[in-house]
């Protein structure tokens, strides 16, 4: 049952935390420590009791859990959750009571754009405010899954003052993005909201103040930044507001739609979220044959499978990467994800030159998706480009400011491929759930990199909890690090061999040997 305390609701089935402004993010971890207080709000929830719960069978180290805790304190109130010294923890909030039931919604992630408001007394501003939202309309419209209503549909409202609810009611949709443009001197103020039409609630609230040097530059950064939050695949507010809804859905390709979140959901870089996601996945299919974005993330999934070693025949997952690629793409060229999963494929099978290719075309078919962005970022830091990379992966996250934390471990990868040490370190040290074999090799090769070995060894003793089959050959072979270029492999290689990872199976095995000699 969902709970709801002061301005938040959570809801239990999502997995999600929906604030004031919209959903908020959370760990998985902190949206567990939440619950757990929550359910019990008269309480104190002692520390084991705790650690059971969110981590059971698992040993923890006690400053993960005040992470946690201190990262619940930043998002909600630092008065919400107390600390009783020698107890433990206690909610301290408005008291939760049982969510009521949402109202009733339109069964399509229908979106209309309303005429931007010019507050700056200058006329010329009005063609800023039309091409901003015009903008808004073209960008959108590239997401397929979305029903957006032609601009030449709003500008009946130009003239016109009503809620939010009203315009959803005439143009039967469900979501508005509606704003407003202040000029002074050579700066621009754009405010911009997005509000549910059945409720009048606002989701989400975003202000861009931006030097006014050029008017279309300005337009397109900030329409931009809108279109990645609201509409990227991961962590997109318009894919968490449609997954919040009151689950009515009636026509199939929107039961569709509803399965690919759930599986983008699951999707959590390990073995039994892959699996969750291809599940889902094949629903979502069956449902509507023609949603290419559904394709693509199988041959996705399939392709973590194989380069993480989860695969039960790597070989075998990497074949169906490839097939449910090519499906995407046969199914719509035009969507970005179709060539964002054909390019993955061939990077990691070699083939950079196709692989390019492959991502210059899914960021024309949509120059604003985010996740594609950032791994085209990643290509051309695996092909000797890392100075592009960079600016690629920062550009991502411009564009979606809501991003998972793949994001930023991929970004901290390139960093070290460009030489930036310490940036690199400061990025993997920014990481607040993310851990995973991966991080702490590029992390423990940045430590090395940086001349501080003792970090780079405990890195590397980490990785090796992570990955027990951790060893320099296997994490610099073609499948797990497809370089395309010769230094940047041997700068990863030579790295990790200063941080102390072995160089293969045997001789990790000699080592422990050496360090137990009673367990022979």
């Amino acid at each position: 049952m969902d709970l709801e305390f002061g301005n938040y609701r959570l809801k239990r089935a999502e997995r999600q935390l929906l604030g004031p402004n919209g959903p908020v993010e959370l760990s998985a971890r902190s949206f567990d420590i939440l619950a757990a207080l929550l359910d019990k709000p008269d309480d104190v929830i002692g520390k084991t009791e705790l650690f059971a719960t969110v981590w059971p069978g698992q040993v923890v180290e006690e400053n993960t859990l005040q992470v946690h805790i201190s990262a619940l304190r930043k998002l909600l109130s630092a008065e919400m959750i107390v600390t009783v010294h020698g107890r433990g923890y206690k909610y301290a909030g408005p008291k939760p009571s049982m969510a009521t039931a949402e109202a009733t919604a339109p069964s399509r992630p229908s979106i209309a754009i309303l005429p931007f408001a010019n507050l700056s007394g200058d006329a010329e501003q009005d063609i800023f405010c039309e091409g901003l939202a015009l903008n808004i309309v073209a960008n959108l419209g590239r997401f397929h899954e979305l029903f957006v209503i032609d601009r030449f549909s709003t500008l009946a409202y130009r003239n016109r003052t009503v809620t939010s609810a009203e315009a959803a009611r005439e143009l039967s949709v469900r979501y508005i993005i509606e704003g407003s443009v202040q000029k002074a001197g050579d700066r621009i103020r754009v405010s911009v909201q997005l509000v549910d039409g059945t409720d009048n609630r606002q989701l989400w609230t975003e202000t861009y103040d931006r030097q006014l040097t050029d008017i279309f530059e300005v337009q397109d950064e900030i329409t931009g930044t809108i279109v990645g939050t609201l509409a990227s695949g991961y962590g997109g507010r318009l894919g968490k507001a449609w997954r919040a809804r009151t689950k009515s859905a009636g026509l199939e390709s929107f039961v569709a739609l509803d399965y690919l979140q759930r599986a983008l959901d699951a999707c959590r870089f390990n073995k039994e979220g892959e699996s969750l996601a291809r599940e889902y996945l094949a629903r979502a299919i069956e449902c509507d044959p023609t949603l290419a974005k559904a394709y693509s993330k199988m041959a996705l999934s399939h392709l973590v499978d194989a380069c993480f070693g989860w695969a039960d025949d790597y070989d075998v997952s990497m074949e169906l990467a490839r097939r449910w690629a090519v499906k995407a793409i046969a199914c719509d060229d035009g969507d970005s994800w179709s060539h964002w999963a054909f390019a993955s494929y061939h990077l990691y099978t070699a083939n950079h030159g196709v692989a390019l290719e492959a991502f210059r075309k899914g960021l024309e078919c949509n120059p604003n998706d985010a996740d594609v962005t950032t791994d085209y970022g990643l290509c051309l830091s695996y092909v000797g480009r890392g100075e592009q990379g960079i600016e690629y992966a920062q550009k991502a996250m411009r564009l979606n400011p809501y991003h998972y934390e793949w994001y930023t471990s991929q970004l901290g990868q390139i960093y070290f491929d460009a030489g930036h040490y310490d940036k690199a370190i400061a990025t993997f040290a920014s990481l607040r759930s993310l851990d995973n074999a991966v991080m702490r090799i590029y992390q423990a090769a940045s430590f090395a990199a940086a001349g501080n070995l003792q970090q780079a060894r405990k890195s590397v003793e980490r990785a090796l909890e992570l990955d027990a089959g951790a060893t320099l050959e296997r994490w610099t072979d073609q499948k797990l690090a497809p370089y395309g270029n010769a230094a940047y492999l041997e700068h990863f290689r030579k790295n990790l061999r200063r941080a102390g990872l072995p160089e293969r199976a045997a001789q990790r095995v000699d080592k422990e040997e050496q360090a137990s000699p009673g367990l022979r």
